[in-house]
């Protein structure tokens, strides 16, 4: 899973397109005069998924550069996209599935000026990255959305907070999950990341590195996690 590292240059909220993209690792198409085709190249061992709120595939490109089709993005089925490939607008900290062993993707574009703010909109998984080309932590990640919980007299306990109900999930490269984290605030515990069973993260959250580009699993309809900018 990863996210685009930059915001498309003339994106004033933070957003990219698939454009933005490009993938290498393979070796350039080369016409063998005595098979009568190319060998080499890129026909489509490499895909994104763009995945739905809930975690579900919502859409597949490919990419394809194998001497008859031009280096770019493609539909699924090979087709050209309609519009192109600009036309496919990835949301501001939206991280998207790849698959395609040995490839390398790249994005490119302008830094992020301002922080990103992605909103959970269902009970299932959302995606959700690194949007920015430095290394971040899990400390610098900070989710909100929810009541300031509230010292109840007559029953003696808080009311409102988060109590883990949002929590990231860090995968590994083959898409099984590494570790998971909550996030508390629920007058007991101090607003920020805990383990998964809700104890303290050994060092803290400031040691559980992001990287550029790096994408997380997201849960928790309702709660928004900030991603802050780069200090320019």
């Amino acid at each position: 899973m990863s996210a685009g590292s930059f915001a498309a240059v003339s994106a004033a909220n933070g957003s990219c397109t698939l454009a933005d993209f490009t993938v290498s690792g393979y070796d350039v198409p080369v016409w063998n005069e005595d098979d009568e085709e190319y060998e080499g190249g890129c026909a489509g061992e490499f895909n994104v998924q763009f995945l739905s709120s809930s975690g579900t595939t919502e859409a597949t490109y490919k990419w394809y550069d194998n001497g008859e089709k031009a280096a770019g993005w493609y539909n699924n089925d090979g087709s050209a996209i309609e519009g192109g490939a600009s036309s496919v607008v990835i949301e501001a900290g939206k991280a998207i599935w790849i698959q395609g062993r040995g490839y390398k993707l790249t994005s490119a574009g302008a830094v992020n000026e301002n922080d990103i703010v992605y909103a959970t909109r269902s009970k299932g998984f959302s995606s959700v990255g690194n949007a920015t080309p430095i290394n971040l932590t899990l400390g610098q990640l900070a989710v909100s959305g929810y009541d300031a919980p509230v010292w109840n007299e007559d029953d003696e306990e808080y009311e409102g907070g988060c109590a883990g109900e949002f929590n990231v999930q860090f995968l590994t490269s083959s898409g099984t999950t590494e570790t998971t984290y909550k996030w508390y605030d629920n007058g007991e515990k101090a607003p920020g990341w805990y383990n998964n069973d809700g104890s303290s993260i050994d060092g803290g959250a400031t040691t559980v590195a992001v990287p550029a580009g790096k994408g997380l699993w997201i849960q928790g309809r309702g709660y928004t996690i900030r991603i802050p900018a780069p200090e320019l």
